[in-house]
């Protein structure tokens, strides 16, 4: 089960999965255990076999002082679910990650505004970052905003990076604020037209919500103190490399196609060294202060 676990993060959260090998065994296995359960919920929303009650019922699951069943799917995963059901902080994040998935349920899936995009990514990204800080051994309280903002960071990544792979699947996470209101189904045509007024308003909106993304990296950043050693470089290295996709696409100007920009490995290694150094640099300055 750990090897399908592994196998299933390695395929899916490449880098993360690249990361995490600075971590030790123990807390690589907690996070092979939180991806494997987060992705399997992920995959049944993805289904769009509209599966809203079976979300419904996994979120009355953890209503305090009830004792509601589990879906039947779910049952093989219950000690880890009455542990988030018991600890205050872990349930409201994972009531909101549900709450995302829910969301995705709709046959067309459609962002009208900035606050709405946030408040989707939010739910669906930013609560695994809250939830990750006990895996990291993170002990202090004020970590949990910089980690909500770097679970929203890589979500607005990945939006930039999958506008025309979502439009497939007639979602549209880019703002219709940014984007004129464009269709999915008018995304998937017009990703040839480069000149075209539809194509130069989905262009605005990558290149608006990169730049959102590069704030709320930066925010995170400011986090990173709370973190013991290892986990630290383990997330500035994951920062870093999924950052990388958003210079990537504003490389190319903001335009897009089909195309998926992502990290290649020996890309992946100079970005891993350059982050080692400049954390333990940060740490050395931060010790001096």
């Amino acid at each position: 089960m750990l090897n399908e676990k592994i196998e299933k993060f390695k395929n899916n959260g490449k880098s993360f999965y690249w990361a995490s090998r600075i971590l030790n065994r123990n807390k690589n296995d907690k996070i092979y255990n939180l991806y494997f359960i987060l992705r399997e919920l992920d995959d049944i929303a993805d289904n769009q076999n509209n599966e809203n009650e079976f979300f419904k019922k996994l979120y009355d699951f953890f209503d305090m002082g009830k004792n509601n069943e589990l879906p039947y799917r779910l049952e093989k995963h219950k000690d880890f679910f009455l542990y988030i059901k018991n600890d205050s902080l872990m349930n409201k994040n994972f009531k909101d990650f549900i709450t995302g998935l829910i969301f995705d349920q709709k046959d067309n899936v459609i962002i009208d505004s900035q606050d709405e995009l946030l408040n989707y990514c939010y739910r669906v990204a930013g609560t695994i970052g809250v939830m990750m800080c006990p895996i990291l051994n993170v002990k202090n309280e004020h970590a949990t905003i910089p980690a909500t903002n770097l679970g929203i960071a890589m979500q607005l990544t990945n939006i930039a990076r999958d506008v025309y792979e979502d439009a497939l699947s007639n979602r549209r996470y880019l703002p219709s604020s940014w984007t004129n209101g464009i269709e999915p189904k008018l995304i998937i045509g017009k990703s040839d037209c480069i000149e075209s007024v539809a194509y130069l308003s989905v262009k605005d909106g990558i290149k608006k919500t990169i730049e959102l993304a590069e704030k709320y990296y930066e925010d995170a950043k400011k986090g990173y103190s709370y973190l013991p050693l290892r986990s630290r470089l383990c997330i500035a290295v994951a920062a870093n490399i999924y950052r990388e996709i958003g210079k990537k696409i504003k490389k190319e100007n903001y335009n897009w196609s089909s195309y998926r920009h992502f990290v290649k490995n020996y890309e992946k290694l100079y970005i891993t060294l350059k982050s080692i150094i400049s954390e333990f640099y940060l740490i050395f300055k931060e010790k001096i202060q």
